[in-house]
C-alpha cells in the first residue's frame, strides 16, 4: 500500500518508519515549521530513514496519490485536510473537528456540555492580581495554574494536600508573577484522573482503550510537567462505566456526525462522578506507539488502511502496554544513537536521522524515542519496557524509572486499583 503521513512536528516518524519496514511505500509531508533557530535540525528529522516532501509539494502533486492513505499525526494543517476529504481521498485523522476540540477550550467545554459532561469550575483571567484578589476571597479551595496559550511546563500544580494550605501556595506563586500571557485557575477535584479512547468507523464505536500516564519528568513526580513521561494503555469494553460515563455520552453525535476517529476524555474519577478535562483526539501522543506496538496483533498499515476504508475490526491483546520517553535535556545534533541489533523495530522514534550508516540524534526535540514493552501485569509490562529502554545508548539520555512504583501521586498502579474499585474498569 502507500501512505503518506503529514506531519508538522515529526511526531509521526515512528508510525512511517514501522509503516515502511512492513514493505509500505511512505512519502512523509512535512508542513514547515516558523522558529528559525530550529531550521536547520528540523531539516535533519528522518533525513536517511524515509522520503521527506514539503506537504505543499506533496498536496500540488496529490493526483499522482489518489490511492495513498493520508495519515495526519497531530491536528494541524486543516485547510489541507479538509481539501483533500471533499476531494474523496482516503484521509484520516485531523480535521476541523479534531483541531477545535484540542485547540479552542470554550467550544469543547460546549460540545461535552451538551452531553453532560461537566468541567471543574474555571476562571479566567488577564492579570495575576485580579486572580489573586479572587484566590483570596475563597481561601479554602484550591486551584490549579493553567496557562491559556503557552507550553505545558507551565501548568503549576499546588503540593499542598489541604485545600487551604494549596490556596496559600498558589497565592504566592500569583504574587512572583510579574508579566503572564491570560491563564486560568480550574477548582482542584479529589479523584482519579485518567484518558478513555473509542474508535469510531463511519459513526460506530468499535474498539476503546484506557491509558493511565505521568507526566512529570522526574522521578517521583518532581520536574517539569511534560507531553508524557510513561503511561501505561490497556483494553476495556465499550460498555464498561469508563466509557459510558464519558465518551459514551457522545456516541449519538458521533453516528449524526459519520464520525472515523477517535473520541477520547481526559477526566477524573471521583465520588462525586465525573469531571471532564479535555479532549484531545490526536493521532501521535505516547498511547498510541504504545497500544499499537504493544497490544495490537495486526500490522500496522493493515490497522491504518482499515480505519479509512471501514472494515476495520479490532484485534488487540489483552494485557498490559508499557512506554517510557527517552529524551535529552539539552538537545544536539549528531549524536550517535546505539541501538541492540534487531531491536529498532520495537523503538518508536522521535528526533532521529541515519548518516553514513550512523544513527544520529536531529536535535530538534527533547524526545529522542519510546521505548515499550509488554506484560500482563502493569509491573511486567513496565519491567520489560525498562529493559529495552536500559539498552538504548545516547549523550545525556534520561528517563523515569518509576513506573511500576506506588509512593508518588501519579502512580498508575494505586490509580488502576482505585478505577477498579469503584467499578469503572
Amino acid at each position: 500500500m502507500r501512505f503518506v503521513l503529514v506531519t508538522k512536528w515529526f511526531t509521526g516518524l515512528g508510525f512511517a518508519l514501522r509503516l515502511q519496514e512492513e514493505g509500505h511505500e511512505v512519502v512523509v509531508a512535512f508542513a514547515g515549521i516558523d522558529d528559525q533557530r530550529k531550521l536547520a535540525s528540523y531539516a535533519l528529522v528522518g533525513a536517511g530513514l524515509v522520503e521527506r516532501r514539503p506537504l505543499a509539494e506533496v498536496m500540488a502533486d496529490r493526483a499522482r496519490l489518489r490511492d495513498a492513505y493520508w495519515i495526519w499525526d497531530e491536528n494541524h494543517a486543516v485547510d489541507e485536510n479538509e481539501l483533500l476529504r471533499r476531494e474523496g481521498f482516503k484521509v484520516f485523522g485531523g480535521g476541523t473537528y479534531a483541531n477545535t476540540m484540542e485547540h479552542d477550550r470554550a467550544e469543547c467545554l460546549r460540545f461535552v456540555g451538551e452531553h453532560g459532561l461537566e468541567a471543574p469550575p474555571s476562571h479566567r483571567f488577564e492579570v495575576p492580581n485580579d486572580a489573586l484578589a479572587f484566590v483570596e476571597a475563597h481561601p479554602r479551595t484550591a486551584y490549579v495554574f493553567k496557562p491559556d496559550e503557552g507550553e505545558n511546563f507551565e501548568t503549576w500544580l499546588p503540593e499542598s494536600d489541604t485545600a487551604a494550605e494549596a490556596n496559600r501556595e498558589l497565592r504566592a506563586h500569583l504574587g512572583s508573577l510579574k508579566s503572564t500571557t491570560p491563564f486560568i485557575l480550574q477548582e482542584r477535584k479529589d479523584g482519579v484522573e485518567t484518558n478513555v479512547e473509542v474508535w469510531f468507523v463511519d459513526g460506530e464505536p468499535r474498539f476503546a482503550f484506557m491509558c493511565l500516564e505521568s507526566k512529570r519528568k522526574l522521578a517521583g513526580d518532581l520536574g517539569d510537567l511534560v507531553g508524557c513521561a510513561f503511561d501505561f494503555a490497556f483494553v476495556i469494553p465499550l460498555d464498561s462505566a469508563a466509557v459510558t460515563e464519558t465518551v459514551g455520552r457522545m456516541f449519538a453525535t458521533y453516528r449524526r456526525m459519520r464520525y472515523t476517529g477517535f473520541g477520547d476524555a481526559n477526566f477524573i474519577a471521583a465520588r462525586d462522578g465525573v469531571w471532564f478535562f479535555e479532549k484531545c483526539e490526536r493521532f501521535g501522543y505516547n498511547a498510541h506507539p504504545n497500544l499499537l506496538w504493544n497490544l495490537n496483533l495486526a500490522p500496522l498499515g493493515t490497522t491504518l488502511a482499515s480505519l479509512v476504508d471501514g472494515t476495520f475490526a479490532p484485534s488487540f491483546s489483552p494485557g498490559f502496554g508499557a512506554s517510557v520517553s527517552l529524551y535529552m535535556d539539552h538537545p544536539r545534533p549528531g549524536k550517535a544513537i546505539g541501538v541492540p541489533a534487531g531491536e529498532e523495530s520495537a523503538l518508536y522514534f522521535y528526533d532521529v536521522y541515519r548518516d553514513d550508516g550512523l544513527l544520529l540524534t536531529a536535535g530538534y526535540a527533547d524526545n529522542v524515542a519510546i521505548a515499550t514493552g509488554f506484560g500482563y501485569t502493569i509491573p511486567t509490562a513496565w519491567q520489560a519496557c525498562l529493559a529495552r529502554a536500559r539498552q538504548v545508548t545516547f549523550p545525556g539520555r534520561a528517563f523515569r524509572i518509576d513506573g511500576d512504583g506506588t509512593d508518588f501521586p501519579s502512580s498508575p498502579i494505586r490509580r488502576y486499583e482505585a478505577l477498579v474499585a469503584m467499578g469503572y474498569v
